[in-house]
């Protein structure tokens, strides 16, 4: 790795200074060091130089600023008339690639004749040495000759570089578009499937429930609510599926939330979890604020479901669980904790991924927040904290 590199200094930058210092010092060394003005007099010594790296430093904002660039370099050509012996094209040559390379051709074009008037003065003031006019015409059409040969050549690598930047540039596009259309062809797979087959077991575990529930109609009251919260959790379910299904069809993926805050569905997913046998008190201080972002709103639903889902599934029936919510100025805190129950039903390992929770994690983590878990005395402990102001969710953001 080389020194420039180490030290943090950009490649393309170390390049560039080095072009523009290169040009200085040949616009110098084709100076023969004449400083006698055109008018008579001598021309200080430090005057030639010290333009000349002033002429430098304007050369390093031409990525940015090629046009004002290249006309400061094309008034300094100027310098020609006060000084005859000192030619300075290279500066030109530089700011006329970068014109050539930056701007469209409706653009570059129009310094090719501007550039015309210095190149044609620096061959009319090389012809003055000759010693006859038939010479003269001779050398002029020569040195015009030349110069418009190194124009050309400037002008039309600047224009090569132009094409490869901008073929590049649709290249990319394309990519990104063919990306695009291949992901909306996964979602699109990804709807059908769900639909096929979760939405539809799940529609036929509804109506199973229902049929049972009307079956068992004046049994056991805990059989009934059970019947009731399977349906309902189901219908849910199926609400869920649609509107996921909405999404993953649609284009526009950020219109992905429904309109109502999901955290004020909280208190059904509570009394659900009560009609399956587990007892659960839900406390929450303060209130969301009015505009809370959406994608916070929903992670404070899921931390809940998911948790109460895992209680039903590894604790059983009798559990006891706590669900706090605590609305802060900045953050939000939830906390789940469950103890006692009856245990996990053999159905219910085969229930388990192991992915709602480690995908929990990931959700938090994507919104600046923080997720534990894990057994405390006799039951298991869920604790989230996510920001709730706009200068946490931006800084998360970027």
């Amino acid at each position: 790795m080389g020194d420039a590199q180490r030290h943090g200094i950009p490649r393309n930058r170390v390049v560039d200074v080095a072009l523009v210092v290169s040009a200085g010092a040949v616009d110098l060394a084709f100076w023969n060091g004449s400083r006698e003005l055109a008018g008579g007099g001598v021309l200080p010594l430090w005057v030639v130089p010290f333009l000349s790296a002033v002429m430098c430093s304007l050369l390093l904002l031409r990525q940015r600023h090629p046009i004002p660039v290249w006309v400061a370099q094309a008034a300094y050509t100027g310098i020609n008339f006060l000084i005859p012996a000192y030619y300075p094209f290279a500066y030109l040559l530089v700011a006329s690639y970068a014109v050539a390379a930056r701007k469209t051709m409706s653009v570059a074009r129009w310094i090719l004749p501007a550039a015309a008037v210095p190149f044609a003065l620096f061959s009319y003031h090389s012809a003055q040495t000759a010693a006859s006019g038939q010479q003269a015409a001779r050398e002029f059409l020569v040195a015009a000759g030349i110069w418009t040969m190194f124009m050309s050549i400037a002008w039309t690598l600047g224009r090569l570089a132009y094409t490869r930047e901008q073929q590049a540039r649709a290249v990319q596009a394309r990519m990104a578009e063919e990306a695009e259309q291949a992901l909306a062809a996964q979602r699109l797979q990804l709807a059908h499937e769900l639909h096929d087959s979760v939405s539809g077991a799940v529609a036929g575990m509804v109506l199973y429930a229902g049929a049972a529930r009307a079956v068992a109609a004046g049994a056991d009251p805990r059989t009934h609510d059970a019947l009731e919260a399977i349906e309902k959790t189901g219908q849910q379910a199926i609400g869920e599926l649609h509107a996921l299904l909405g999404l993953l069809r649609s284009t526009d993926t950020v219109k992905g939330h429904s309109e109502k805050p999901r955290s004020q569905g909280i208190d059904e997913l509570v009394e659900l979890t009560r009609k399956g046998g587990i007892e659960v008190r839900f406390d929450h201080t303060g209130s969301p604020a009015h505009g809370l972002d959406p994608d916070i709103d929903l992670a404070v639903y899921r931390i809940v479901q998911e948790s109460l889902t895992n209680i039903i599934k590894h604790a059983g029936r009798d559990a006891v669980a706590a669900v706090d919510i605590e609305w802060g100025a900045r953050t939000v805190i939830v906390t789940v904790e469950s103890g006692g129950g009856r245990g996990s039903a053999d159905t219910a390992k085969d229930l388990s991924s192991g992915q709602g929770l480690r995908g929990l994690g990931e959700r938090i983590e994507a919104l600046g927040g923080s997720l534990e878990f894990g057994p405390v005395d006799a039951g298991w402990r869920v604790n989230a904290e996510l920001p709730l102001t706009a200068s946490n969710l931006s800084r998360r953001s970027r």
